[in-house]
């Protein structure tokens, strides 16, 4: 098997290691940790990074991206990477014109196939604009902290995580939801994904506010935890990928109206609370690159 190569921004993820030869890498990582550190965004660094430490210049390469990396620090001399070449693109609502980003950087830096992380409802319309395959199986190569479905879950809706000037819609919804104190409702932030899934996991259910037209990681990191979700938007955020939406532990809400009639519905049938979901639907790496690259 070919060695695997997964570029992108932060640290180093322990949930995202593949089995076989997989390595993470770029210009966070530890260098006395287990990924591999690059000193800048480009293939030349990549290669100079695994000669030193005594590995092929070479293999299949994974870049993690979004439009706002692209445009401030985007990986340079991708014509030079010997081997198979994956644009993994995340975060499609990020800044003025993201689809148009996307596609001269790939004019710029070819890739052999994108994948794109989150953005199902938006497959068409990138497809429109590249000329190598395009796919979209969410949530891809992620993974997330696992939990058993919690037999006594605290009865109110939870929402875990900032509300700042970035995201306008999920404060005005949150801030309405405890002014209107019409269901119980807590919200908080924590400092690790382990914490939230540990929220997640002890609450009935949990509040998604997905951005534009994003399915976020939050979609998978609840169904993850065990726990169930409410999200604030249309079922058209799931493109082809309908049958996440026929979850038991999915529900969908438009407007703060339908949303505190969902959890007041819930909530009132605690039974529907504990029916049985199915696991994250995960593929393996092979399985998501041959996905990823069929004729």
């Amino acid at each position: 098997m070919p060695q695997l190569l997964l570029f992108h921004y932060g640290p180093f993820q322990p949930l995202w290691q593949q089995a076989g030869p997989f390595l993470q890498c770029g210009p966070q990582m530890d260098p006395a940790g287990p990924g591999l550190h690059v000193g800048e965004p480009s293939v030349a660094a990549i290669q100079r990074a695994l000669l030193h430490r005594g590995l092929p210049g070479h293999g299949v390469l994974l870049h993690y991206t979004d439009p706002f990396l692209i445009r401030a620090a985007g990986l340079r001399g991708l014509n030079h990477w010997l081997g198979p070449k994956l644009l993994v693109c995340g975060d499609l609502h990020h800044g003025p014109a993201p689809l148009e980003t996307l596609a001269a950087y790939q004019g710029q830096e070819p890739h052999d196939g994108v994948l794109l992380t989150f953005n199902p409802m938006l497959l068409a319309a990138v497809q429109e604009r590249l000329t190598v395959p395009v796919t979209c199986q969410p949530p891809g190569f992620f993974r997330y902290s696992t939990r058993s479905q919690h037999p006594n879950p605290v009865p109110r809706l939870i929402h875990v995580g900032r509300i700042g000037p970035h995201h306008p819609h999920r404060r005005q919804l949150v801030e309405a939801l405890v002014q209107r104190q019409r269901i119980p409702f807590f919200h908080t932030t924590t400092d690790t994904p382990e914490q939230a899934a540990d929220l997640y996991n002890a609450s009935a259910l949990v509040l998604n506010v997905p951005l534009n037209n994003d399915l976020n990681h939050r979609f998978f990191e609840v169904i993850a935890a065990g726990s169930r979700q409410v999200v604030v938007g249309s079922s058209r955020l799931l493109g082809a990928q309908q049958s996440l939406g026929a979850r038991s532990d999915v529900h969908w809400a438009e407007t703060i109206e339908e949303l505190e009639a969902v959890v007041q519905k819930l909530l009132a049938k605690p039974e529907l609370l504990h029916q049985p979901a199915p696991p994250l639907p995960c593929l393996d790496l092979k399985q998501l690159l041959a996905l990823c690259w069929a004729p």
